[in-house]
């Protein structure tokens, strides 16, 4: 009798459970497709069968958080605010990576992986534009300092095992307040420094 087959979709699905734990523990470059097969019981042609290369798995693996993100953005972009658009995509944001907290390791210090989304030009068009969004037209060198603090500490406190104990809702509630501290300040600097700008503060001094 032949051995039953499992369906393409949840053969599909077991690579990619597979893959995220090795990427998390590994890397994208420190995995190979040879470890993703062994962990799941199969060939390396098996694996072929529902994957052209690992970039692939890792993309696939990625794609659920960046079409979260894209939906986000077009959330955003129906704004008329700056300020609102920002804080929905910092909200979102932040929503994404406890959501999808074992991405956030995959995501967390491994430099293939901005490689491999700027490479895909459906997930470099969601990266660049939450960036513009976070930016606004007339961000500061303090403000963009302040976004990579952001950006890189909401991942880094996702993917931190010491923070394993700290249940989702929690988390998110902590990210959102410190996001506003870092982000908030900078934001009233910004508007102070084009008040200063402006035609009448200049005729005023």
């Amino acid at each position: 009798m032949a051995k039953p087959t499992a369906p393409r979709g949840l053969a599909r699905q077991r690579v990619l459970d597979a893959a995220l734990a090795l990427f998390a523990a590994h890397g994208v470059h420190g995995t190979s497709l040879q470890m993703i097969a062994d962990r799941i019981g199969v060939s390396k042609a098996a694996v072929y069968y529902q994957f052209r290369s690992k970039e692939d798995i890792a993309l696939e693996v990625l794609r659920p958080s960046v079409e979260d993100m894209a939906r986000v953005i077009r959330i955003a972009d129906a704004l008329p605010d700056v300020e609102a658009r920002r804080a929905v995509i910092v909200s979102g944001l932040i929503e994404m990576t406890v959501r999808y907290r074992e991405l956030a390791v995959f995501f967390h210090g491994d430099p293939a992986i901005d490689q491999l989304v700027h490479s895909e030009p459906e997930f470099d068009v969601v990266t660049t534009r939450i960036r513009e969004l976070l930016e606004g037209s007339d961000c500061t060198v303090a403000d963009r300092v302040a976004l990579s603090v952001f950006l890189s500490g909401v991942c880094k406190a996702a993917a931190d095992p010491g923070l394993a104990d700290v249940d989702d809702g929690e988390l998110h509630r902590i990210l959102l307040e410190l996001s506003g501290r870092i982000l908030a300040p900078l934001a009233t600097e910004s508007a102070a420094a084009g008040a200063s700008r402006s035609p009448s503060a200049s005729r005023s001094g």
